[in-house]
């Protein structure tokens, strides 16, 4: 009798344990998920959750600088540049995604031996039939790198007018002008608010969140569009402006930049002549050409060296996320050193003491 009065009592505290974790689930449930919905709620309001290439986009310009003087005079929305105009605003934008959807580990030094500052010949990405470089990262060193960003002029499903094959004559090199000496890149293309004026521009040196070296070239047409450009060489080919005025010396990474363009447009239509555009403007980065030119018809290899290049994925593109931080070096900072894969670190042996430091 004392055994079945024990059983039972034990069956009821396991039933009124299991209903109590019942009822604790039944309450607890409920929060859980709302503290979930929170946070998910609180990340998709969070500036830097939005892709990159919406950011500041839908927005009123009046908060925008209207006369920019340099590369760091502009206004700033949450972290993030306002230019003033879309226009400009997509074209940073596209960059910057484009740089980020590419971020990815060095190659190793040993891929550019006898290559340095593109003294070889290399095999480069294709212009496709559609007239775009393909968007993407072509390493020139072990720390230095061209970023090829698309970011077309017209909306989608709109055309260019493109030139013929043979109607085109020359690839023409530009430098910035203007009273105020701005040379940032995207104020540039703000201002050509009316027809293509070049389909390439390029921006001036920069140093990315890993302390590595890069120039971005914005392509925002088809290479042979129908342009207003150079009208001494009769607007006939495609061109480039280069974040330069023309006091500034021309930068070593611009140059190999200028080259890269330069040696795809000219594979893509051989027949065209590489110039400046007239005078001073442009003849730095012409003179730097054509010695590259001049040394390769005195080397007798005639091996060809393929470039690192990581192409930037559309879908990779379109979700790139995350602060400017992240992907440039912030100016007023100490620039981080550039990461040196562990397998080529070496031990440096510590300095002696002198007796003037003890």
């Amino acid at each position: 009798m004392l055994n079945a009065v024990l059983e039972y009592d034990l069956k009821t505290i396991q039933r009124l344990m299991l209903g109590a974790a019942a009822l604790a689930m039944l309450f607890a449930g409920p929060l859980v998920i709302r503290t979930f919905t929170l946070e998910s709620l609180a990340q998709s309001f969070s500036p830097d959750a939005v892709p990159i290439r919406n950011r500041n986009v839908d927005m009123s310009r009046e908060a925008a600088t209207k006369l920019p003087r340099s590369e760091k005079d502009q206004a700033v929305a949450d972290g993030w540049p306002i230019y003033r105009t879309e226009r400009g605003q997509a074209a940073f934008n596209d960059a910057m995604a484009t740089l980020k959807a590419t971020d990815d580990a060095a190659p190793a030094p040993q891929v550019f031996k006898g290559c340095a500052k593109l003294e070889c010949n290399v095999t480069l990405p294709a212009i496709g039939s559609s007239g775009w470089i393909p968007a993407g990262r072509l390493w020139v060193s072990a720390s230095e790198y061209v970023v090829f960003a698309q970011s077309p002029r017209l909306r989608e499903g709109q055309s260019y007018r493109r030139r013929s094959y043979r109607s085109m004559d020359v690839f023409v090199f530009h430098e910035f002008h203007n009273s105020s000496g701005n040379t940032d890149t995207y104020d540039t293309i703000s201002s050509h608010s009316g027809r293509v004026f070049v389909p390439f521009y390029m921006t001036k040196q920069g140093t990315d969140a890993k302390g590595r070296q890069f120039v971005v070239v914005v392509q925002v047409a088809p290479y042979d569009v129908v342009s207003v450009h150079a009208v001494n060489h009769g607007s006939a080919g495609p061109g480039i402006e280069v974040a330069k005025n023309g006091q500034d010396e021309l930068e070593p990474l611009q140059a190999q930049a200028g080259i890269l363009v330069a040696a795809i447009v000219t594979k893509a239509a051989p027949h065209i002549e590489v110039v400046n555009h007239r005078g001073a403007e442009g003849l730095p980065m012409l003179e730097v050409y054509k010695r590259r030119l001049a040394a390769l018809q005195t080397r007798s290899s005639t091996a060809s060296i393929t470039l690192p290049f990581v192409p930037a994925v559309a879908q990779r593109i379109t979700a790139a996320a995350g602060k400017l931080d992240d992907v440039l070096w912030r100016r007023g900072t100490s620039p981080p050193p550039p990461r040196i894969p562990v397998a080529e670190r070496t031990i440096v042996p510590p300095k002696p003491t002198l007796l003037w430091q003890r």
